[in-house]
Order: C-alpha cells, then sequence, then structure tokens
C-alpha cells in the first residue's frame, strides 16, 4: 500500500500541473477527452482480469503445473496484444468520430484538437492490455511490488513532459499525450523483464489460444469484461454528459472525482488484491468459515482507511481543491464546482472503497454473472440519475448520480455475496 500511495501522489501531482499548465479550460477538455477512450480500454482490461483471471492462474497451477500455467499465460498475452493491435488501430483511423461522439458538447474545433490527440495516446491500448496479463501473472506469485508502481510510472514522464512544455501553449496538450504513451510503454516492458526473471516466462508468439483456453476464459473473462466494459462507460458518459456545460466543465468534474477514484485504488482496490489470492484458496479448499472470516477481515481493513477518507473530503473540500488546483488562469467558478462536486463524493469514497472488495469474494467463488447483473445495475442507475440530475443540477448533480449509484451497488453486493444462513451461523460460531 505505500508503493499505491507514492504512485498516488505522483498521480494526483501530474493532475495537478496539467490543471495549473491548461487551467479549466477547452484544451483542458480536448486533452482529458481524447485519453478517455485509451485509459478506459486499460482500466477494462485490467479491471476484468486481475481479479478473475487470477484465479484461473492460480487454479491451472495448482492442479496442472508450472508448465501449464505458463502455456496459458503465453496464449492469453497473446490474444491480449492482438485485441490491443487491432482497437489501437481503430483508434488511429476513427479518432474523429470517436472524440464527436464522447465530446458531444466541444466545439468542433476542440473536437479536432482532440482527435489529434488520441491518434497520440491510441497505443495505450496494447500497453495496457498486454500489461494486464502480465499483472495477473505476478500477482497470482504474490508478487505485488511490481505491479504496485502501475500508477508511479506513467505519472513521472507525464510530470516531465508538462515541466518542460510549461511555457510552450501550442506544444503541451500533445506531449502531454504523447507522454501518457510512453508511460504506458515503459511500464509495460519492466513487467516483461519482471515476468522473465521471476517467473522464468517468455513470450512465445507461436502459442495462441486453442478451444481450451477458450473455454476457461469464457466464463472468466467475457462475464467481468461486459461488466466492468458497462461499468467505464457509464464513467465515459459522465463526460459526455459534463461536456454539455461551459468549458471547462470536463475538467472540474475529472480532477474531483480523480481524488475518488485514487483513493479507492490505494484502498478497496489494493485490500481487495492482497487478499483475492486467500480467498481463491479458502474456496478451492471448500473452506466456507475461513472464506468468510477473511473476508470480514478485509473489510474492516478497508472501512478503517475509508471511513477518515470520507471525513476528510467532506469536511475539508474546498481547501482540497483550492490548494491543488487554484491559482493561475483557472476558472474560479470551475474551482467551486469541483469543491462541491468533492464534497459530494466524500461519502462515497466508501462505497467505492468497498465494491472491489466484495467482488473480490465473488471472483474467488467464480461467481462472474453476479459480479456483471451488480456492474449493470450500478452502471444503469448512474447514467440514468446522471442525465436526469444534470438537467436540474448541472454539473453537481452528476457527482451525486455517482454517490447514489455507489451506495445501490454495495448494498446489493453485500446481500449477493452473503452465505447460506447456515453457514452463516458456522462461520461466527468459529
Amino acid at each position: 500500500m505505500t508503493l499505491g500511495a507514492f504512485g498516488m501522489a505522483l498521480a494526483l501531482l501530474a493532475d495537478v500541473l496539467i490543471a495549473r499548465r491548461l487551467g479549466f479550460t477547452a484544451t483542458t477538455d480536448a486533452l482529458l477527452i481524447a485519453l478517455t477512450l485509451p485509459r478506459l480500454i486499460g482500466t477494462v482490461g485490467r479491471d476484468a482480469t486481475k481479479f478473475s483471471l487470477m484465479t484461473v492462474f492460480i487454479e491451472t497451477q495448482k492442479r496442472e503445473g508450472d508448465a501449464a500455467f505458463a502455456d496459458l499465460g503465453a496464449r492469453v498475452f497473446n490474444l491480449f496484444i492482438l485485441i490491443g493491435l487491432l482497437l489501437t488501430g481503430a483508434g488511429l483511423l476513427l479518432a474523429g468520430p470517436i472524440v464527436s461522439v464522447i465530446g458531444w458538447g466541444l466545439d468542433p474545433a476542440d473536437q479536432s484538437v482532440s482527435a489529434d490527440l488520441l491518434r497520440l495516446a491510441a497505443g495505450i491500448a496494447t500497453l495496457a492490455l498486454g500489461s494486464a496479463v502480465l499483472e495477473v501473472m505476478l500477482n497470482s506469485h504474490k508478487h505485488f511490488t511490481i505491479t504496485a508502481i502501475r500508477n508511479s510510472v506513467a505519472p513521472i514522464i507525464v510530470i516531465a513532459a508538462t515541466l518542460i512544455t510549461w511555457r510552450d501553449d501550442a506544444r503541451a496538450p500533445y506531449t502531454i499525450a504523447g507522454a501518457f504513451t510512453v508511460g504506458y510503454a515503459v511500464y509495460f516492458f519492466l513487467l516483461l523483464g519482471h515476468t522473465v526473471h521471476r517467473l522464468r516466462f517468455l513470450p512465445r508468439p507461436t502459442r495462441w489460444p486453442v478451444r481450451d483456453t477458450f473455454n476457461k476464459l469464457r466464463g472468466t473473462i467475457g462475464v467481468p469484461l461486459t461488466g466492468f466494459g458497462v461499468r467505464q462507460t457509464a464513467r465515459v458518459l459522465e463526460r459526455t454528459i459534463a461536456s454539455l456545460g461551459p468549458d471547462g466543465s470536463v475538467a472540474a468534474y475529472y480532477y474531483a472525482y480523480r481524488l475518488l477514484a485514487a483513493l479507492q485504488n490505494l484502498v478497496g482496490v489494493s485490500v481487495a488484491l492482497t487478499g483475492q489470492p486467500k480467498l481463491t484458496e479458502h474456496d478451492l479448499d471448500g473452506n466456507r468459515a475461513k472464506f468468510i472470516k477473511a473476508l470480514k477481515q478485509r473489510i474492516g481493513i478497508t472501512l478503517i482507511f475509508s471511513l477518515p477518507a470520507a471525513g476528510l473530503l467532506m469536511l475539508l473540500h474546498r481547501p482540497i481543491i483550492d490548494l491543488l488546483y487554484g491559482g493561475g488562469s483557472l476558472s474560479t467558478e470551475r474551482l467551486g464546482d469541483s469543491a462541491t462536486i468533492l464534497f459530494i463524493l466524500g461519502p462515497a469514497v466508501i462505497f467505492y472503497c468497498l465494491t472491489p472488495v466484495l467482488n473480490a469474494a465473488l471472483y474467488a467463488q467464480k461467481r462472474y454473472g453476479t459480479v456483471l447483473y451488480n456492474m449493470c445495475i450500478a452502471a444503469g442507475s448512474n447514467v440514468l440519475l446522471a442525465f436526469v440530475l444534470f438537467s436540474w443540477l448541472q454539473l453537481p448533480g452528476v457527482a451525486w448520480a455517482a454517490l447514489i449509484a455507489a451506495v445501490i451497488s454495495v448494498i446489493n453486493l453485500l446481500w449477493l455475496v452473503r452465505p447460506p444462513k447456515q453457514e452463516h451461523t458456522q462461520a461466527l460460531s468459529t
């Protein structure tokens, strides 16, 4: 979690520098819209595999041995690289139409700039999907340290690029977009080197998925991939709705939401990821009592960290936004909007952190359809509420929608993850 906190700090510093360099302007909105799809692909690929695919790798090695583990890794890695290349090509060829949809509210000139920036960032799709498989392989062997630097590598390069172009208005957004791609590339090759060194794993271009591979992946990845795709689509639509507001509205919402997402990764995802191997082992061994005990410990740790964080965000929402993003050419009105959004999203930290922990329990049991069901409910309610509340409350309405949807998601997960009554009684007695 220490490395995660360091990465979160670096990512926050990168956001602060970009905000102070570009302001809450149409140019910032164009950059954020351009980065939306490549980073969405990376997020969906990573989130859909890091829990569900880990279960398959652990089970394969436990039941079939190291050779089967390496063979499965090579086949899945090649598949994800191929998918990434196809998506990168689509981003390069269809940048204009993609931006016109995601950045619906941007002016045509800003959409043109955003399309050029998307072409610079399109390679992120391939690099992120390849990294996702390597992360799962390393995490399944409990090599968490190297994967924890994911949030540090790209921000370091983006920070450097932002500082280099601090006085160059024309080149700044293009250099920053390219820096994100370079950051993902550096992380990919670091992971690949570590996987070769630690696991003795060598990518084999001739090893492609066969029927048995697809049989393992169909329920494992297909359902979570759909679920995370639905959830991230809700994030994209939030930016689309925000683009309908004044210039800088996308940035105002993004920078407040990024603090929430950073805390979710630092607390919720870290707790879930480190607890996943044990939950999977307890489920494979059929030891329900230990499974429930381990899950309760994960929930307790999550609440210890998320409750104070939520209180601080609500109490210090305006000073935090002013400290991080205030000054310079930033719009005072957009700063106020961002502070209001952060106040609303404060309590959402608790629910956003609990969600991956509860999802991890379902992944350990291979209840992928249940995860998809909950994600569809959360995303559907989020988008519907965002459209309705934006027309009434503008940007704060989008934040209220995210909070309500998070509460609905956690309540539903608590209901879904509960054990049968007799098993719950047995677990409590231990």
